[in-house]
């Protein structure tokens, strides 16, 4: 008669040792290839950040390279009353830094008037349609070194923001600011306050 053999203690560890060896490998395995993986996505990372940061740097570098300053005092001028301010002037030069010219032509530059009671865009050339409930301003220029609508390095230009037709005007002891935002370039912001007496011709701090 034939006896049964059963499987003795050393053949369940022989067992056991096997299936943990299959195991371990197929953690192994799959370890290498989540690290990969991560390991990939990191240096892609990298690559992105690296590509974003030299774009950053260079578009501050062109920014610099092509930026215009107000030059000297910001001056205003009064209506005939001494009530409201009909006109902002002031000088815009290249900066000491720049290289590059800056287009000051009506599809090269925005000119923005803002206060407590409105934000609008200048216009040029002026063409205010008479209606006092509309908020309206315009801007000009004129050359004081150079012509043309490019300001080349070295080069001013007296620019001219008219507000007889803002709503309302702008009065006595008011906060204001005006932005000449090129295309290319820094935004060039012009903040003052209207003294408590208003002038015929004042410079504005």
């Amino acid at each position: 008669m034939e006896r049964k053999r059963f499987a003795s203690p050393g053949d369940l560890r022989a067992d056991q040792r096997g299936i943990t060896g299959l195991e371990t490998a197929i953690v192994l395995i799959a370890f290498v290839v989540v690290a990969s993986v991560f390991a990939f996505a990191v240096l892609s990372t990298g690559l992105l950040s690296s590509e974003k940061s030299k774009e950053t740097v260079l578009g501050g570098l062109e920014e610099t390279s092509s930026t215009i300053s107000v030059r000297g005092s910001v001056i205003g001028d009064s209506n005939t009353a001494k009530t409201f301010i009909d006109t902002v002037k002031f000088t815009l030069s290249s900066a000491a830094q720049a290289s590059d010219t800056v287009d000051l032509s009506t599809t090269g530059v925005v000119v923005t008037y803002l206060d407590q009671d409105q934000a609008i865009n200048c216009e040029n050339p002026q063409s205010f349609d008479g209606d006092a409930d509309t908020a309206e301003c315009s801007w000009s220029t004129s050359w004081v070194i150079g012509s043309g609508d490019l300001v080349d390095p070295g080069e001013q230009v007296d620019m001219t923001v008219t507000l007889t037709n803002l709503s309302p005007l702008l009065p006595k002891s008011r906060e204001f600011t005006i932005q000449v935002k090129p295309n290319k370039g820094a935004v060039v912001i012009v903040n003052r306050t209207t003294p408590p007496e208003l002038k015929a011709i004042m410079e504005l701090n």
